[in-house]
């Protein structure tokens, strides 16, 4: 069986390669029905490329600042493979897919010990064709290795319920102590899932309440001493970004939101739009589910806990977003291969061979909410001048006005970046850093004065720990289209990109060279500066 697990982590594996090799970095949607894009894949690239490069493994960066937000573990493994590969997107995702594949395979063994080894089969093929692991496994994102995680963890239990033997204990909490490094709270929803497996799994099949409190004084004592070398080391950011930010304000709190249906609606709205499939299968196998429920079988019942704590995280998180469903996939595809109607001695192959046309069909319509692409490109048109932009070599500073590029251009190796957002609010709120305060974001008047401001800058970033000028102005914002000519005509020694929108005013300035874009204009200085050394790292990723 093992042998089969190796095979089937490898099938999934390559499936997953092909396509991490021929999408650009953020070049995808997360949500394709609410066209949610990647932008965290940019901006964990640029802190791992970072990592790699200045050698501080321990505190992520972003544009010179801490990058508290997430812990690191995502980051170690891309970090590493950048090291051992080359910087590449292939490279920076290889991780991901790596344990999104081994999540699979783990996926086909339980399901193949719970039933039979078709069965396992049609377990992996449904997780492998749906739309959400099938991105979400292949762009170098937190959600693959936190699925991967939870899924080892949930395994483990799976093999011994009683969590006795070592290779049992030690592989949950280890697996929930990376989740934790992962994705912080988001990371503990495995031990709820214990939680609750302890309170009404059958009496003879489950661990004692000592074991529990082994298993997660463990988890917790493994993933703690990152939390406790931040709090020490750099307190007053991580209690400010990760504490107050990431978990109380985005977490417990109710942040902006990319859509406007209710926490129900969102999710059950979505679900038959990403995987029609896997749905209708695990309906159809809800009475024989509930049946081994009814008689408490352990296998069934711990599966339960697994997705009650999804399903209770959906609603009890405010922010919505469709990734936040990945891990109740797994679930799904062994509830409907190991206990549907289907799984028979005499239908499982051609349930099997249903699940193949299915992944076949879902190929065959990639453009669908369901479809799975395989087509090399990006969705960020920006993308492109970007990098054909950091092929010319220039080294003046490049103004990147708008987000378009949902932060791709940091990951490319240009001389200096800045980006700029006209019309903004700088206000602080309690979803967000004070950055204005730092002279991290700037105003076009302080930018174009930023000498007179120095050094207070300095001396606030001191204050919360950074003894860098880099990341000052990493954000300009004008507050009009009429500051923003003001800000070029300031900087003739700066580049600038920007879009169509802002035509009229940038025209009138006349202090750049002009290269026309689609949907761009990109005002080159007529000072420019050669670099001294070749881009580092290649300009297309």
């Amino acid at each position: 069986m093992q042998r089969a697990l190796c095979v089937v982590a490898l099938l999934a594996l390559a499936c997953l390669l092909v396509r991490s090799a021929r999408v650009g970095l953020a070049g995808d949607y997360i949500d394709p029905i609410g066209r949610v894009t990647a932008q965290d894949e940019a901006l964990y690239s640029h802190s791992a490329i970072q990592m790699a490069h200045n050698g501080n493994w321990l505190t992520p960066t972003f544009m010179g600042r801490f990058a508290l937000y997430k812990p690191p573990v995502l980051l170690w493994f891309s970090a590493l493979s950048i090291k051992i590969f080359g910087i590449s997107h292939l490279s920076l995702r290889l991780p991901v897919a790596l344990f999104a594949s081994l999540g699979l395979g783990l996926i086909f063994l339980w399901t193949a010990e719970l039933r039979s080894w078709q069965a396992g089969g049609c377990a992996a093929m449904l997780l492998a064709s749906n739309h959400l692991w099938h991105v979400l496994g292949s762009l170098a994102i937190t959600d693959g290795i936190l699925v991967a995680l939870f899924i080892a963890a949930m395994y483990a239990i799976y093999c011994d319920p009683w969590l006795e033997s070592k290779a049992a204990l030690w592989g949950y909490s280890a697996s929930v102590a990376a989740a934790i490094l992962t994705k912080s709270v988001a990371g503990l929803l495995p031990l709820g899932a214990l939680l609750l497996y302890w309170m009404f799994g059958p009496r003879k099949e489950r661990p004692t309440r000592q074991r529990v409190c082994l298993a997660g004084g463990l988890a917790l004592a493994l993933a703690a001493p990152w939390f406790v070398y931040q709090a020490i080391v750099h307190g007053r950011w991580f209690f400010t970004e990760h504490i107050l930010v990431e978990l109380l304000a985005f977490g417990a709190g109710k942040p902006p939101q990319t859509s406007h249906e209710n926490q129900l609606l969102f999710y059950l709205t979505r679900l038959p739009l990403i995987d029609p499939v896997l749905l209708a299968v695990t309906l159809v196998s809800l009475p024989a589910f509930w049946k081994q429920l009814r008689q408490r079988s352990g296998p069934a019942v711990l599966l339960a806990c697994w997705m009650t704590v999804i399903a209770a995280s959906l609603l009890a998180f405010q922010y919505r977003n469709i990734s936040y469903v990945l891990p109740l996939f797994p679930a799904m595809a062994i509830l409907a291969a190991g206990y549907g109607p289907y799984s028979g001695k005499r239908t499982v192959i051609w349930f099997l061979v249903c699940t193949g046309i299915a992944f076949g069909c879902k190929a065959a319509f990639p453009e669908y909410p369901w479809g799975l692409s395989f087509h090399r490109g990006t969705i960020q048109a920006v993308a492109p001048l970007v990098s054909d932009y950091c092929e010319q070599a220039r080294g003046n500073e490049l103004i990147l006005v708008g987000m378009d590029d949902d932060l791709y251009a940091t990951t490319l190796p240009l001389a200096s970046l800045r980006y700029s957002l006209v019309g903004v609010s700088l206000s602080a709120g309690k979803y967000s850093m004070p950055f204005a305060n730092m002279g991290i974001v700037l105003t076009a008047t302080q930018y174009n004065s930023l000498g007179n401001w120095m050094p207070a800058f300095r001396t606030r970033l001191e204050e919360w720990g950074i003894y860098s000028d880099q990341p000052i102005g990493s954000l300009v914002v004008p507050s009009s289209p009429t500051d923003l000519a003001g800000m070029i005509v300031a900087h003739p020694a700066s580049d600038f990109l920007i879009p169509e929108r802002f035509r009229r005013t940038v025209l009138t300035t006349g202090s750049h060279v002009v290269v026309e874009q689609p949907g761009h204009l990109l005002l080159l200085s007529r000072q420019a500066i050669p670099r001294s050394q070749p881009p580092a790292w290649t300009c297309h990723l």
